[in-house]
């Protein structure tokens, strides 16, 4: 799903209301219904207590029409809205129904000491994604005793004060919300880790904006989401066999670093690839032939370090750099590699050191085909393109790079993006802090080498494989825990992901 600025979201909703002939009231209950119904699924509201903070704007009138269902339901419900003589048409609809229902509305200003009894959950309904400048000094005593009280505070679309689009200063009063109840298409401002402490978790509700409106906003920013997933579907015709599904060699692997070579391996196989082949020194002939029987394996002349790269003429697909090293005789041999033979027809990944040798000899970039994969962690992608202030020039510096050399790049961790040669970024939305954990890359290079060697384009590869890799992290969690989990796990839940994603 695209991801849109705050005025291509208020785009979208103009034309959806005109295509679908509502008024935007008939927006705010279905915002206000979505929300009802997200709590409705968790928790028994007619037990529930909820404080509700409202702005004076429409933001504010999704929280009073929340707070009108709510009371419905028979929830224990106190409201708060801002002091002011300037709201908004429908907040002052949505305030006149709220009087209706009999729900009393308690007016706050800077001034107010609000109440908010231990076992009530605070809504945020004050500010939502339309802010272009920072809401002031007199808001902080406000956020300030939202943010004070150990109760759960959810907001509504965005927490109240956080830009959706750039970065705020340190000085700027935000609501420290729990979770976030954003609607149709994330935020930019929420993939960022510089608002981590603002935005802990987010889900995205469907308010059923116009689809077409949406898709005809030219964002670079995507979202790929589950429900882009059956597009990546693969089959297996009956009569198939292994070299149908690709002939990888693996590259990597030193003296201590064996593990990350043989974890890559694995998860080729995994991943679905035909057959796989692992080159590696020679101390580490008899760990992977024992480990992992299903597949071949070629050594060095060396003992301990990779000194040149095999005949590559018979595979289709390589992936470079799982524990190799940066020995300089690695170098020179990778260096050979490159110069020596014609790999326009090669499908390659290059992870983890190999990204440290193009780093330190970035003459080597340039022999790269074009659509060669590159998936660092962020200390690997600092060394490739240089250092970053802030989450935006860093976009701006990995999106140049990959431009300039037609390559495509992921950057992992939370929501790890993909950016793709066309100019395209994709925050991925599955996977966990659990995965932050040795070997995770590992993997992550061997399920896309896997689906590259099946027949999987670069950029679907890329995209899907990191999409795959988090979700077996997620199920990995939801039976063993974050803190537990070792990237052998994420190995081990590949099959029932893709039991559980295609059946």
């Amino acid at each position: 799903m695209k991801i849109l600025s705050p005025k291509q979201l208020k785009e979208v909703e103009t034309k959806t209301i005109t295509i679908q002939d509502i008024e935007l009231i008939n927006l705010m209950e279905r915002t206000a219904t979505a929300v009802l119904n997200w709590f409705k699924a968790r928790l028994e509201v007619n037990k529930s207590h909820f404080t509700i903070i409202c702005g004076i704007g429409n933001n504010g009138g999704d929280g009073l029409a929340l707070a009108r269902l709510l009371a419905q339901e028979k929830s224990f419900v106190k409201v708060y809205l801002q002091k002011n003589n300037s709201y908004s048409l429908d907040n002052l609809s949505n305030q006149k129904k709220l009087k209706d229902a009999k729900v009393p509305i308690e007016f706050y200003d800077e001034n107010t000491q609000l109440e908010f009894p231990p076992y009530t959950i605070i809504i945020d309904a004050i500010f939502g994604y339309g802010l272009n400048r920072p809401i002031g000094e007199e808001w902080k005593p406000i956020i300030n005793q939202i943010n004070k009280p150990q109760n759960t505070v959810v907001s509504i679309d965005m927490p109240s004060g956080l830009f959706c689009n750039q970065l705020n200063s340190e000085e700027d009063p935000v609501v420290e919300s729990e979770i976030t109840l954003t609607f149709q298409t994330p935020k930019l401002a929420m993939l960022f880790p510089e608002n981590q402490k603002y935005i802990k978790e987010f889900d995205i509700l469907d308010i059923s904006l116009d689809w077409e409106s949406v898709q005809n906003q030219d964002s670079p920013f995507e979202y790929f989401s589950l429900d882009q997933v059956p597009h990546f579907h693969f089959t297996r015709p009956m009569f198939s066999h292994k070299y149908h599904y690709g002939n990888v060699l693996v590259v990597g692997g030193s003296y201590g670093k064996i593990g990350a070579a043989l974890l890559t391996t694995k998860a080729v196989l995994r991943a679905g690839g035909g057959l796989v082949t692992t080159y590696l020194p020679k101390y580490g002939y008899e760990i992977l032939q024992t480990s992992l029987p299903e597949a071949m394996v070629m050594t060095d002349f060396s003992e301990d370090k990779i000194t040149a790269f095999p005949n590559v003429e018979r595979f289709d697909t390589i992936a470079i750099g799982p524990g190799i090293g940066t020995d300089e005789k690695t170098a020179l041999a990778f260096e050979q590699f490159l110069n020596e033979n014609d790999l326009k027809e090669k499908k390659i990944i290059i992870d983890a050191d190999g990204i440290n040798l193009l780093s330190k000899h970035p003459d080597l970039i340039q022999k790269l085909p074009g659509h060669t994969i590159l998936s660092p962690h962020d200390g690997e992608l600092e060394r490739l393109v240089g250092s970053w202030s802030d989450s935006f020039e860093k976009i701006k510096k990995a999106s140049e790079f990959v431009k300039e050399h037609k390559l495509i790049l992921i950057s992992k961790g939370a929501y790890t993006q993909t950016y793709l040669p066309n100019g395209r970024i994709y925050f991925n939305s599955t996977g966990n802090a659990g995965m932050a954990t040795a070997g995770s890359g590992d993997i992550l290079t061997g399920i896309i080498a896997g689906h590259l060697g099946k027949g999987f384009n670069p950029e679907a590869a890329a995209l899907f494989g990191v999409f795959l890799h988090g979700f077996a992290g997620d199920e990995a969690v939801s039976q063993l825990g974050r803190e537990s989990l070792i990237s052998s796990d994420i190995l081990n839940f590949l099959p029932a992901s893709f039991k559980k994603l295609f059946g």
